[in-house]
């Protein structure tokens, strides 16, 4: 990062900027008192207030009281701050210093202090007490406790006050930095370099920044806080930069006591389908138990609103989503596993990241973690997306191309697409509008700012969503919604372009072959475009910061979100969708050594891809990647990926795959498998959330964080499984039902025979086509194949 030439020198000057000042804003009142306070025990408190109170009252808190009424709030400003205000820190001044009234220390402790591990561990973020400032009650209820965050950023500085010019040099800068914290400690310096203090306001990367938390009397707005602080440092220069003061009422909270919350319009809709919804559930799972109760079952012959009701019983839905049964021979029973898997390791990667993103304690030791061959392991998780990719694939190819067998070349293009958008989007939208409109009421904490970005980014852009194209958009860090499901978008774009790929294939099988051919060629010398013109990094290495810092915007916006540069998954899962089709009818013989070797290279491959880049996680060692690295293993790790992935699904369906297949294939990853499209959905925001309410920084060690880990997958499960048994399974009962009486005139000859309706490839997604929540499939069914997204 260029922020500034020597890190240390300036962030240690700006930390004694903010610790070091004599009373001259609420910041320096407070580490004032507590230089007081700190210098004996606490139990010798008492003694001290008894024997030095008067000279307190008489010297010291008179020159905090002139210094905050004349030098602060009037003369170094033109800004108009509150008088309440005013009147209220002199207020917390004298019960402070004269007092020591206990309220007044609480609201002192829950002030941030010099932060810890500042020069070893890389801590730039000083916290106070969330939870202990939000309780202060200050004078019989005068005013409450105020808990707010004040970010710090450097600028350089392009013009000078006095007679000082810009300078590169680093010891005139250096000497700069020593007359500040002169001027600073009591000492008079009459040339001390000043430029106009500046303040900014918040975006959604703010919270990265150097920062300050406060507990001050909530009569005092951001603003007023900010505009004091300003004018205290950011009137300075270190190393040729000015200090930008960033705060903001977002980034301030109070326990809001006695005030009731106001709901918009949006919020009241979204809570009013959730009541529906949940009225639907009570009153089905209540008939569903009556029926039971009565020996009554089910049957065809339920009029129209029973049946439609039955679709939302929690008990019915709760057994076809926990069940361990799978219909028919399920030779695709290893997808199970790997979509279970290939979950936990989006969950994981998306775990390190924002639990690194969210302000610990100890940066140092993560980058340090970062260099370490293992944690490409996880910072390589994003192949993961390419498991699904080539999944959907193959089961989109493999289903349609059955389709087409069953009924002559003859498929309904318009319920094709319809069905697939109607299996998606009602658990997404709701998901959705729980997170534009009541997930900012769930929690509070120092960041939660991140929460509301969140909300409103997706009250912006839903209709971005709903259409499956908001990773068409470039990245506004100010509009985000949902940001994993870019995958959603893309897949249902090559989703709309595989008939057109997989019909050839069936009618012409030449010429389809020859299509297909030239469009994964075409989409593979994309990639190698795209590489070439950006001199992208061969992948995400968050080790080499400044690298990715400068490319990672227009990496995402060329690269990672774009169906035409992430389509090479896809493809080939269509070709070994086609290759299964192909061999449906016959065991593939391989022999041994063609197995083992099969075998070798596949995971020789997936090791390369995962830790092939260990030599260049080291920016300082290695500043600069050849170019033939970032043009080889850039354009071609994620198709290597699905070619590697895509024989060892072939090897497990034909009898290859040994104790691979029975792990893969084992039952019990059968219904966490159908809980992964609502994993998916919830767990970003959940660990935005979690984050985002942390009162403290977290301390950085391997352990703590897979620990964590393991403790937001169980959670993301769990509410997983409430969200698909209580909207998922519902909304597909609903929409099959709905289908039924097209399927029950255009498909009578495709339900005829018992395979037609138990196919495994129908389990074998992600629980939206799915036999497993229903008594039988149907051809509707068969045509909207795989539609998990990670």
């Amino acid at each position: 990062m260029d922020y500034f030439k020597d890190k240390y020198l300036f962030i240690t000057t700006l930390l004694a900027f903010m610790i070091s000042c004599n009373g001259q804003t609420i910041l320096g009142v407070q580490h004032f008192a507590r230089q007081l306070i700190e210098q004996e025990s606490w139990s010798q408190i008492a003694k001290h207030v008894e024997d030095h109170s008067r000279l307190v009252a008489n010297v010291q808190l008179e020159e905090l009281h002139r210094e905050l009424k004349t030098s602060l709030f009037a003369s170094n400003s033109n800004y108009n701050y509150s008088l309440q205000c005013i009147e209220d820190v002199v207020f917390y001044v004298d019960s402070l210093l004269l007092n020591r009234s206990k309220w007044a220390l609480e609201m002192l402790e829950s002030s941030a202090q010099f932060p810890a591990g500042v020069f070893g561990a890389g801590n730039y973020h000083a916290e106070g007490l969330f939870d202990e400032c939000l309780a202060v009650r200050g004078g019989s209820n005068r005013f409450q406790g105020q808990y707010c965050t004040v970010f710090f950023k450097p600028e350089r500085v392009s013009g000078m006050i006095g007679n000082h010019t810009t300078t590169e040099n680093n010891q005139t800068d250096s000497s700069t930095a020593l007359i500040i914290l002169n001027h600073l400690f009591g000492t008079s310096v009459e040339d001390a370099v000043r430029v106009e203090p500046k303040i900014s306001s918040v975006d959604p990367s703010t919270y990265m920044l150097p920062s300050l938390g406060l507990c001050i009397p909530s009569s005092c707005s951001a603003s007023d806080l900010a505009h004091s602080i300003a004018q205290l440092i950011g009137r300075y220069v270190i190393a040729n930069q000015s200090i930008v003061t960033i705060a903001d009422e977002k980034y301030c909270f109070t326990a809001e006591e006695d005030s009731s919350t106001s709901f918009s319009g949006p919020d009241i809709a979204v809570m009013a389908t959730l009541g529906v919804i949940g009225l639907l559930i009570f009153l089905a799972t209540a008939h569903e138990s009556w029926r039971m109760y009565r020996g009554i079952s089910f049957s065809g012959s339920d009029n129209a609103a029973v049946s439609v009701l039955h679709c939302f019983s929690a008990l019915n839905n709760g057994r076809k989503v926990l069940s361990l049964k799978s219909a028919g021979s399920d030779n695709l029973s290893s997808l199970h596993g790997i979509r279970f898997f290939s979950t936990c390791w989006v969950v994981l990667g998306h775990t390190w990241l924002k639990g690194i993103m969210s302000n610990v304690i100890n940066p140092n030791m993560v980058v340090e973690e970062a260099m370490r061959w293992e944690m490409e392991t996880i910072i390589n998780a994003t192949v993961s997306v390419d498991s699904f990719f080539l999944m959907s694939g193959l089961l989109v190819s493999h289903l349609l191309l059955r389709e087409l067998d069953r009924n002559e070349g003859k498929f309904n293009v318009l319920l094709f697409y319809v069905h697939r958008y109607l299996r998606l989007t009602p658990v997404y939208a709701i998901i959705l509008g729980f997170i534009a409109t009541l997930m900012v009421y769930i929690g509070t904490g120092p960041n939660w700012y991140n929460v509301i970005v969140a909300s409103e980014g997706c009250r912006v852009s839903w209709w971005r969503q709903f259409l499956y194209i908001n990773n068409l958009f470039p990245t506004d860090m100010n509009v985000q919604c949902m940001g994993e499901t870019w995958y959603i978008a893309v897949d249902m774009q090559l989703f709309i372009i595989a008939p057109l790929l997989i019909y050839p294939l069936w009618r012409w099988k030449n010429t389809g072959l020859i299509l297909l051919a030239i469009v994964t060629l075409a989409t593979l010398a994309a990639n190698f475009a795209v590489f070439a013109i950006y001199s992208f990094p061969p992948t995400l290495m968050p080790s080499r910061m400044q690298e990715m810092m400068r490319l990672v915007p227009t990496y995402m916006d060329n690269y990672y979100f774009k169906p035409w540069t992430r389509a090479p998954p896809y493809l080939i899962g269509i070709w070994t969708g086609w290759f299964l089709h192909r061999v449906k009818q016959s065991k593939l013989h391989v022999s041994p050594w063609i197995v083992a070797l099969l075998w070798t290279l596949s995971g020789a491959v997936a090791a390369s891809i995962i830790y092939g880049l260990t030599p260049y996680v080291n920016e300082t060692l290695v500043p600069t990647i050849d170019d033939v690295v970032k043009l080889t293993y850039g354009p071609l790790h994620r198709a290597a990926w699905a070619l590697a992935l895509a024989w060892t699904i072939v090897a497990c369906i034909h009898g290859y795959g040994g104790f691979i297949n029975r792990f893969l294939s084992w039952r019990g990853f059968l219904p966490l498998s159908r809980l992964t499209y609502c994993v998916y959905l919830i767990h970003f925001d959940y660990l935005n959330v979690f984050y985002s309410s942390n009162r403290k920084m977290i301390y950085y060690s391997f352990i703590d964080q897979l620990t964590t880990f393991f403790g937001i997958t169980v959670t993301v499960f769990a509410l997983a499984l409430i969200v698909s048994v209580c909207v998922e399974a519902p909304f597909i009962n609903f929409e099959r039902w709905l289908f039924k009486s097209h399927v029950d005139n255009a498909g009578t000859r495709a339900m005829k025979g018992k395979e037609s309706r138990t196919d495994p490839e129908l389990n074998a997604n992600n629980g939206h086509v799915n036999s497993t929540f229903h008594s039988e499939e149907n051809p509707v069914d068969a045509e909207v194949p795989s539609v998990m997204k990670l």
